[in-house]
């Protein structure tokens, strides 16, 4: 009876837990979109910033930096080590440098650029939340910020990012299930990567790093090991990563 009543303890423990985690998770996001799209553009940037909403593709035009990412995130290290911050320095540099409409183009988009590299730093340090939840609000924050080409043009898509947020995404279910078995882990992962690689798994997998399934199977199979010396523990990973790639890629 007693062993009954702890475990039903334990379970309701769990899924408090759960909860409560999802719901600082929530919370913690609608209070970042409150403010997010205000905090985009400021008087001087206002109307060029709506006008991008409608005319990304302004910015694949003649004259306007190849790598906007790289570009950005120079202006953002002059305008910090440089200029100490004083974002009046940065309006007049770019209106030196592109003395017509591009300039006040460009600083509309580094604007809302800061406000997003401010924002995900709130979220990227936030004990709150999970690392998962961290990648999840940060991604999100770039959709509710950035019209989808221009959100293609600042954050090209990679073939690397599908599996940091699989490992992620599993290492977060560990940590809210830290009693389930390594069946439903691998279950868990195999499903989360087909929703994640989909069409273009092929080429995801030139780019996973030779680390990614070790750690994959040190996190799905956590409790067999721990009882496995260092031979058996190599034997042992080595077997159940080819068996995780024959899972998954036949």
């Amino acid at each position: 009876m007693n062993k009954k009543k702890t475990t039903t303890i334990l379970l309701i423990s769990i899924l408090l837990s759960f909860l409560l985690g999802g719901l600082v998770y929530i919370l913690f996001l609608k209070k970042n979109k409150d403010d997010t799209k205000e905090s985009s553009y400021d008087s001087r940037s206002e109307i060029y910033w709506q006008r991008l909403q409608n005319r990304p593709e302004v910015l694949k035009g003649p004259g306007y930096p190849e790598d906007l990412r790289d570009f950005l995130e120079t202006l953002r290290g002059k305008e910090t080590y440089l200029w100490k911050g004083d974002r009046d320095q940065t309006y007049l540099h770019l209106l030196t440098e592109y003395p017509d409409e591009r300039g006040h183009v460009l600083y509309a988009v580094y604007v809302a650029y800061m406000n997003w590299k401010e924002k995900s730093l709130e979220m990227e340090t936030s004990p709150a939340l999970s690392s998962y939840e961290k990648l999840t609000a940060v991604n999100r924050l770039k959709g509710e910020i950035f019209p989808s080409d221009l959100r293609g043009l600042i954050f090209p898509k990679h073939p690397t990012s599908p599996p940091v947020i699989l490992s992620s995404y599993l290492e977060d279910y560990i940590q809210r299930n830290p009693y389930s078995y390594a069946r439903e882990r691998k279950s868990i992962f195999l499903r989360k990567k087909e929703e994640l690689y989909q069409k273009e798994k092929w080429d995801i997998q030139s780019w996973e790093s030779p680390s990614f399934y070790r750690e994959v199977v040190e996190m799905i199979y956590e409790r067999e090991m721990k009882e496995m010396t260092e031979e058996e523990k190599t034997f042992y990973r080595s077997s159940k990563i080819e068996e995780l790639k024959s899972d998954f890629w036949n």
